[in-house]
Order: C-alpha cells, then sequence, then structure tokens
C-alpha cells in the first residue's frame, strides 16, 4: 500500500480509491487501506474512540468491502453497526468509533485522472511556551469587551474556535473520556502529512493546553454562560469532579464576574473557594473540577502544559528501622501519555517505589510533585486523581461484571450523578476495556485472570484519573495474556494519562516509553527507552541483566543511569492551596454498600448455605437432648439439667454461628476496602454496612435455631419475666449471634491472612462457653468471675436462665448459692440484657477501630 505523492499519478486505477477524512484527502492504492490510530495505518483517525487498528477496505472480485477488525467501538454505515459490507460502486461514507464518530468518505478514483493527494492548508504549530511546557504570564488586559490581538502569549488554541453559545468544545464528547479535537493534518500522520501521529496530552477530562471554551462572537449587551457538566449548559465540562449546574460568567459591558452555584466541588478563583460573586481581571486563575483555566482579559483560556501534567520525583529514599534503605535517592520525570515499566529483582524496592508515588506509604526522604503539589503534603486532595490497580483484584468475585462496576460508580461519581449517566459511564469503560461479552459474567467464576485485571482496571478508569499504577498486572498470565494487558497499557497511556506498571516480565517492556530499572537497596540502574537498556548494561538478555544487578560490584561496571533528572528540573511548586472534592454523604455511601452486601450475600452461594443450614443443624441437634420438659422447669420436677443443657447448646450455637459469618468477611475483602478508602469510603459507615446485614442475618439466625431448639415444647413458666415467653430467650440468643458477628467483624480487621482466622474462631467460641457459667459457676471466683464479665454469653445465658428461673430450685438445695444473675426478676433480666447491649456497643468501637487502622495498615 502506497500513497501517490502530490503531483505523481497513482497506478493501478481499478483499485484506487480516494479516501476523505477531516478535511484532507489522498487517494490510495489496494487491495487494502487500513484505518485506525496507530501511525502504522494508511489512514490514521486520532480519535479516542477509535481503536489502534479499527477497520479495512478490502477489494475482492466482486469490489471493495468494508470490514471492521474487532474494534471497541465498531465502525458504523448508515447509521448501523456493520462488520463486513460490500461498498456500493460509487463510493460511501462510514464513521469509526461510534454513530457519531469520525466520518469517512470514500469515492473511487477517475479512470485515467491523474490522482494526487491533496495536502492541507497550513497550520500554525504550538506556540514554543507550550512545547517547553512553560507558562508565560498573560498579556497586559486590554480593554473588556475588546478582543486581544492575536492568542494570549503562551497558550496556543488547539483547534476550531466553538461556534455557537451552546455547542460543547470538541475535546470533551464523551463523559470523563473527552474525545481529543482533530489535530492539525501534520499531526496526524495522514498519508503524504511527513508525520506520525502523536498522543494527545491532556488526559481524559481535561481540556488541551491553550484552548478557549468562549466563542469568538459575542452578543449585545449583558450575557449570562452557565458552566457545568450538563450538555444543556452552555459550557460544557465533561469531569467527574464538575457539578452539572457549577457556575455562571456574567460578560458584562465593565467587568466580568464569576458566580458559583453551589456546587459539590466549589469554584477557585486564584487558589481560594468563592462564595458570592467575584469579578475577574487579566491573569486570574481559574479552577472548576480538574481543569485550571486563566482569564486572559477576554475569555477564559485551560491551562494544561507539559509542565502541569508531569510526575516529578526527586530523592526518594525510604528508611526503616534500623537503618536499612528500602529506596536510594531515587529521581526521574514522567511526562504525559507514557507509560513506564519498573522491574527489578525481588528486594530491590519496586513495590515500596510504588508506594511512595501514590502516596499510601510516603518515602522518608525526598519529593513527588504533580500539577504543581507536592503530593505528601497535599495527599488528603490529590489522592482522587490517582488510580491504583493493586495485585490483589479490587472487585468482589461473587458479583457481575455490571454489577461490581455499578456499585463502584455509585460510590465514586459525583452525587449528583443520575442512574443514566452512570449507566452510561459504566457502559464506556466496559468498552474502553474490551470487556462486553463478559458484562454479566460474574467475575470470580467466569472470568479469566486476564479479564478480571482488565475489571480492576476498569474500576479506576471510572473518575478518569490522570495518573494510573498498577503493581503486578500480569502476574500469572501467560505470555500471550501479559502483552494483551500490555497494550491495553498502552493504549490507556496514549491518551495521556501517565501509567506506571511494576512488573516481573520483561516480555511486553518494548510497549513503554520508559523502564526503570532497580537494584537491590533500592537505587535506580537506568531509566531510558527500552531499547537501551541491555546496552546500558552490556548484556544480551534481560536475565544477564538480573545476574548483573546482584553483583556485589554493579556500580563499578555500569555507567550512571542516563535521563535521570537533577534538582533543577522538579516542576516549581505551587502556593495555592488544593482543595479536595468533598466525600460522598455518609447515607448515600451506606445506602450503596448496604445494597452492595445484600447482592453479594445472595450471589455468594456458600455464606448464603452457612446462613441457612447452620440454625436447621444446630437447632436440630439441641432436639437431642433427653427430656420433653423443655424450658419448663414445672413439668421436670423443678430439675435444672434439661434447661441448662438446652440453653448451653443455643449458646454454643449462637456465638458460633455469629463468628463463622463474619471472621472472614473483612480480610477477604481487605485490598477493596483500602482502594476504596483511599477515594473517599468512610471505614465507619463500611463497617456499618457490615454490621447492618451480616449481623442482622445472625439476629434472625439466632431467633431461628431457638425457634427450631423449642417448638412444641413446653416454654418458661408462668411467661417468663416480662410474660413473653419464648421470645425472651429468643432474644438473648439472638442479641449474643449479633454481638459475636460484630466481634467477628473485629477480628476479621486485625488478621493477616485467612489462614489466622480459624483458630481464633474456635477459640473464641471455647472462650464463650467456658465464661457463659453454663458448664460450671464462675461467680465468686477471683478473676474468672472478672473474667466473665467481659464475655457476651455470660449475659446472654445469665437473661435466659432469668427467664426461665434457674434461680428457684437452685437457691433451695442445701448448701447451693446460686448465682444472683440468675434472679427471675424483671430488673435482673433487663440488667443482663443491658449488659449485653454494652459489651456490643464496645465491641463496635474495637471494630471501629481496628477496620479504621486496617484501611492504612502496609500490606504485609
Amino acid at each position: 500500500m502506497s500513497a501517490a505523492q502530490p503531483g505523481q499519478p497513482v497506478p493501478g486505477g481499478d483499485r484506487r480509491l480516494r479516501v476523505s477524512h477531516d478535511g484532507r484527502t489522498a487517494v490510495l492504492d489496494g487491495p487494502t487501506v487500513t484505518f485506525g490510530r496507530d501511525a502504522r495505518c494508511e489512514v490514521v483517525v486520532s480519535h479516542e474512540d477509535v481503536s489502534r487498528r479499527h477497520a479495512e477496505l478490502r477489494l475482492s472480485g466482486e469490489g471493495w468491502f468494508l470490514v471492521d477488525v474487532g474494534s471497541t467501538n465498531g465502525t458504523w454505515m448508515g447509521g448501523q453497526r456493520v462488520s463486513h459490507v460490500r461498498l456500493p460502486d460509487a463510493g460511501a461514507s462510514f464513521r469509526l468509533g461510534g454513530r457519531n464518530g469520525p466520518l469517512v468518505e470514500v469515492t473511487p478514483a477517475a479512470a485515467g485522472e491523474r490522482a494526487t493527494v491533496q495536502q492541507p492548508g497550513p497550520h500554525p504549530g504550538p506556540a514554543p511556551a507550550q512545547q517547553q511546557g512553560l507558562q508565560q504570564p498573560p498579556p497586559a488586559t486590554p480593554p473588556y469587551g475588546m478582543p486581544p490581538q492575536g492568542p494570549p502569549q503562551g497558550f496556543a488554541p488547539q483547534g476550531p474556535p466553538q461556534q455557537g453559545w451552546a455547542q460543547p468544545p470538541a475535546a470533551q464528547q464523551g463523559w470523563g473520556q473527552g474525545a481529543a479535537p482533530a489535530a492539525p493534518a501534520a499531526q496526524q500522520g495522514w498519508p503524504g502529512a511527513g508525520q506520525a501521529s502523536g498522543p494527545r496530552m491532556a488526559p481524559p477530562g481535561l481540556m488541551e493546553h491553550g484552548r478557549t471554551i468562549l466563542p469568538d462572537s459575542r452578543p449585545q449587551g449583558m450575557a449570562t454562560l452557565t458552566i457545568g457538566r450538563s450538555r444543556t449548559s452552555d459550557v460544557f465540562l465533561d469531569d467527574p469532579l464538575v457539578s452539572r449546574q457549577h457556575a455562571t460568567l456574567e460578560l458584562g459591558a465593565m467587568q466580568p464576574v464569576l458566580r458559583d452555584l453551589g456546587s459539590f466541588n466549589g469554584t477557585h478563583v486564584n487558589g481560594r473557594r468563592i462564595q458570592g460573586p467575584v469579578p475577574l481581571s487579566g491573569g486570574d486563575e481559574v479552577a472548576i473540577g480538574n481543569q485550571t483555566f486563566v482569564w486572559d482579559g477576554y475569555q477564559l483560556v485551560s491551562r494544561a502544559s507539559r509542565s502541569d501534567l508531569t510526575l516529578g520525583v526527586e530523592g526518594l529514599t525510604q528508611v526503616v528501622k534500623g537503618g536499612k534503605r528500602l529506596l536510594d535517592n531515587v529521581s526521574f520525570q514522567l511526562e504525559p501519555a507514557t507509560l513506564t515499566g519498573v522491574v527489578g529483582p525481588s528486594g530491590s524496592g519496586k513495590s515500596t517505589l510504588l508506594g511512595a508515588l501514590t502516596g499510601l506509604n510516603p518515602a522518608s526522604h525526598g519529593n513527588v510533585v504533580w500539577q504543581g503539589h507536592d503530593l505528601y503534603t497535599h495527599y488528603e486532595q490529590l489522592r482522587f486523581q490517582i488510580g491504583l490497580v493493586p495485585q490483589q483484584d479490587i472487585q468482589h468475585p461473587q458479583l457481575t461484571v455490571r454489577q461490581g462496576l455499578s456499585y463502584a460508580a455509585m460510590l465514586r461519581l459525583p452525587p449528583d450523578t443520575g442512574k443514566e449517566e452512570r449507566d452510561e459511564r459504566v457502559g464506556q469503560v466496559v468498552g474502553r476495556m474490551q470487556l462486553q461479552r463478559q458484562v454479566d459474567n460474574r467475575i470470580g467464576t467466569q472470568l479469566s485472570g486476564g479479564q478480571k485485571k482488565r475489571v480492576s482496571i476498569a474500576t479506576e478508569l471510572l473518575t478518569a484519573p490522570p495518573l494510573l499504577f498498577l503493581d503486578e498486572p500480569t502476574s500469572g498470565l501467560d505470555p500471550g495474556l501479559d502483552r494483551d494487558v500490555m497494550l491495553q497499557l498502552r493504549d490507556l497511556s496514549d491518551e495521556g494519562r501517565v501509567v506506571v506498571v511494576v512488573t516481573h516480565s520483561v516480555l511486553a517492556l518494548d510497549t513503554c516509553d520508559n523502564v526503570i530499572v532497580l537494584a537491590p537497596g533500592g537505587r535506580l540502574a537506568y531509566f531510558g527507552p527500552p531499547s537501551g537498556v541491555l546496552a546500558h548494561f552490556g548484556c544480551n538478555n534481560y536475565p544477564e541483566v538480573f545476574d548483573l544487578l546482584d553483583e556485589p560490584d554493579l556500580w563499578q561496571r555500569i555507567p550512571p543511569p542516563p535521563g535521570v533528572m537533577h534538582t533543577g528540573g522538579m516542576p516549581a511548586l505551587a502556593n495555592s492551596p488544593v482543595t479536595p472534592p468533598p466525600p460522598q454523604s455518609l447515607s448515600r455511601q451506606l445506602t450503596t454498600l448496604v445494597r452492595r452486601n445484600l447482592a453479594l450475600t445472595v450471589s455468594d452461594r456458600l455464606l448464603l448455605a452457612m446462613l441457612v443450614m447452620m440454625p436447621l443443624v444446630l437447632g436440630g441437634l439441641s432436639r437431642l437432648v433427653q427430656g420433653d420438659a423443655g424450658m419448663s422447669l414445672e413439668e421436670n420436677n423443678f430439675g435444672v439439667a434439661e434447661v441448662q443443657q438446652r440453653l448451653t447448646i443455643l449458646i454454643v450455637a449462637a456465638a458460633l454461628m455469629g463468628v463463622a459469618v463474619t471472621i472472614r468477611e473483612q480480610i477477604k475483602e481487605r485490598a477493596i476496602f483500602k482502594r476504596e478508602y483511599a477515594v473517599g469510603l468512610s471505614p465507619g459507615v463500611y463497617l456499618a454496612s457490615k454490621i447492618l446485614v451480616l449481623g442482622t442475618a445472625c439476629f434472625l439466625q439466632g431467633v431461628l435455631v431457638t425457634f427450631i431448639a423449642t417448638v412444641g415444647l413446653p416454654g418458661p413458666d408462668d411467661g417468663g419475666v416480662l410474660g413473653l415467653g419464648r421470645l425472651e430467650i429468643t432474644f438473648a440468643i439472638g442479641a449474643l449471634a449479633f454481638t459475636m458477628a460484630v466481634a467477628g467483624l473485629a477480628f476479621s480487621a486485625l488478621v493477616t491472612s485467612s489462614e489466622q482466622t480459624m483458630p481464633i474462631l474456635v477459640g473464641l467460641v471455647m472462650v464463650q462457653l467456658v465464661l457463659s457459667g453454663a458448664l460450671f459457676a464462675v461467680d465468686d471466683r477471683p478473676i474468672l468471675e472478672q473474667a466473665a464479665w467481659l464475655s457476651p454469653s455470660r449475659w446472654a445465658f445469665s437473661a435466659a436462665a432469668s427467664s426461665v428461673d434457674i434461680h428457684g430450685p437452685l437457691e433451695r438445695r442445701p448448701g447451693e448459692t446460686p448465682d444472683p444473675l440468675y434472679s427471675d426478676t424483671v430488673g435482673q433480666y433487663l440488667g443482663n440484657i443491658l449488659m449485653l447491649g454494652v459489651l456490643c456497643a464496645a465491641t463496635i468501637v474495637i471494630a471501629f477501630v481496628l477496620t479504621r487502622r486496617s484501611a492504612t495498615a502496609p500490606d504485609r
């Protein structure tokens, strides 16, 4: 395939096609013409909805056929998605990436025509300041209402001016993943243009540097523009942090006035959140959501220069107890639209570096700078711009892909995001990660390892973070899936993100822009393009490189790492404050988590079986007790043996059911919880949702097991102390099961592995049995009695014993001193229940402290 050069005929008239796209025309020669984002395609279409290799035109004996080659968003013709269709002889038009995607028109070249490639006219390149990533001060403010002469210095508009008040900027089509505007021909790699395509610099959700959002034509007199996420806004900003109706800009005859409309995240002028109308002057910096603008005296100009979008790392050093260094003076810069691989032998500090870059485990010394702000100083604010995919999957395996992403969207997207918007966003990330066919599959059992990892990445893409970090995303995958995941990360970085991936695999490092090689001790041995790694170490392959890294004389055998930045290269730190987006309301978080926990309970067959079968089995075992007096002492001639045996079984059953259901709950979700906490989830709400769903389920288990154990048998004499009969015992057993469920959640937050839960389960149940007083008396026994006060089973058994009046028969026995907690009085029964409630509340507080600690505790 070759493109005709200007002024030269194109051979093979029966195979020639005239292809037009974005105002440019080329005459191409068959038998195939390839369309896509990749620079190696014959027709390069730089649009984020277009796949790297999207579609082909193929010539056969019957004519030209349009063939979709497995694109993500499809090829569309006549409003319908097509996969293989013959083109009419007279030519046709089709769109790539959607019904409204980039338009391509195809017509046959005329026979005998000396066809030529029509070059586009000249297009001004970016301003020097933009190319260098520098920010020049805006020009002096012209009289308001008078347009400045030429574009503002340091801000080169990219793309045609916006026409009409309500038309959204081209860069912001598609929620959270704004499509890049058409780049100049020389930047798109169109045949004959002489240059390859380049990725957009601004990540999804941000407008390109220097783009203006106000139209060139101004209405006469006063005009008020609305700014927001709603597509009905005059200025449409497709940013998750922007409210639907965010702010207004009043363009008067004197001076423009910016006014916030009570937005969720606020509007900031020169670093301060505005409360009322604020007049704008030349040079004022306006921050709305993730986007920063500068008022140039005539209009708002977006600021997203290379220096703003570069991640600067200087002198990172991590020292632990004993003076051991896990990182040693690591420095580098990661520019926008780059994919960086971090490799090194075990113990070289790869995971430590990732923790330092994300702010989860800050380094002892050094700086990480993003958008002009120190990450560690402003971590609570900047953490929302960081996407992190840990080694463990961050979705519940019991849910389907659609369910998991929908619940994640409820927790992560702004509270004014409607269901349709959430569904649209979920559909976009599903398509982006090529999971359309698996969207209704269960994550844990119906997805491959690579697909599970893509679901985790899709979860992070819901909020379109400009920084994306991944820890061993290809671990356990075969070489084919390994490369497939890396190619998808390559695509994500091409959209403008800074993507960093820690990996043990070197099979797909050629897809990266940079490679960081760490040596043992956390020292930077190499930073640069993958093509230079082997030459730098003087090795023929990567195994030799890893062997060399372990040599004690490594630093005498290799040159200094190329490309390491110096102190002067760090992006300048901004002094303006950073305002974090407020978290979701606690009630909204709680509602979402309760719904998700209910869905998890229904979907988890093992848990559902435990909830249903355990009370049936344990209740059935209680019926093996000899005798038919039930809970009545009169029916048993005031003997207490049968009653005590039945109550002992119920106490053990309640303790076992409560702990067994919850003991693994938090440890198995640790990775999910830590990631959700990092983006704003409240630990208290997380715990409360578990208590509401699982605690209530355990309480109902206690009710059911008591019913099975006592149905058909006599209840307490005289209806118990409150006249409620079996309900008094039922409530005590249910309350004990609820309390033990909370205790299970507390220990689940404390342990570091699932293997530790089984000994704790057995130990907790045994402690409850021994300290309950059901087997032997614990009152009037120093230390043992005081320890029993801290046991929930002690008070639950005492409440049940009080209801059936065990105290009475024991009191009449010669030399017997009954436990005073068994007295059959209303006050004693309620006192026992009250103490059980106090212990339950104390257990909830302990569980909260342990849950909050587990959110930030380092992985072991």
